[in-house]
């Protein structure tokens, strides 16, 4: 077993020429289900530098849409690139409608809302959110 920050990797030989790693967390699985308020997910887009791991290139800078567990520590969950900014706005746009809610059995709302109609959950909510509601002081991470 190799301890590595949070994580504990567990190593498997399955023969001389197979090795099988499995991640196991040494975070608390409680945290996973102390959510910070409703919502799931929260979503930040950032500017970000992507460079490859095989060549010399210069990085790029993109723009990043992040999936983020709410539950303290706020840990990743995905990250997606776009070129330019309205793109990862776009698809924020699209996902930010979709986030499941604790109230809801951990489903998103059903039928989805606008971007209005979540602009103004929020707002009603006073739940943070960095590009629909970034004037809320209440909840924000």
């Amino acid at each position: 077993m190799i301890v590595f920050g949070n994580y504990r990797y567990i190593i498997f030989i399955v023969s001389t020429l197979s090795l099988f790693i499995c991640e196991v967390s040494l975070r608390p699985k409680i945290f996973d289900y102390l959510f910070n308020d409703d919502r799931m997910f929260v979503f930040e887009i950032s500017q970000v530098k992507v460079s490859s791991l095989t060549s010399n290139e210069t990085p790029k800078k993109k723009w990043a849409v992040s999936t983020i567990r709410n539950v303290p520590g706020y840990p990743n969950h995905r990250i997606d690139n776009f070129d330019t900014y309205e793109e990862a706005k776009e698809f924020y746009h699209k996902i930010v409608v979709q986030t499941p809610r604790v109230s809801l059995k951990e489903k998103s709302p059903s039928p989805l809302p606008t971007v209005e109609q979540y602009t103004v959950w929020l707002k009603e909510n006073k739940l943070y959110d960095p590009v629909l509601n970034p004037k809320t002081n209440v909840n924000k991470r």
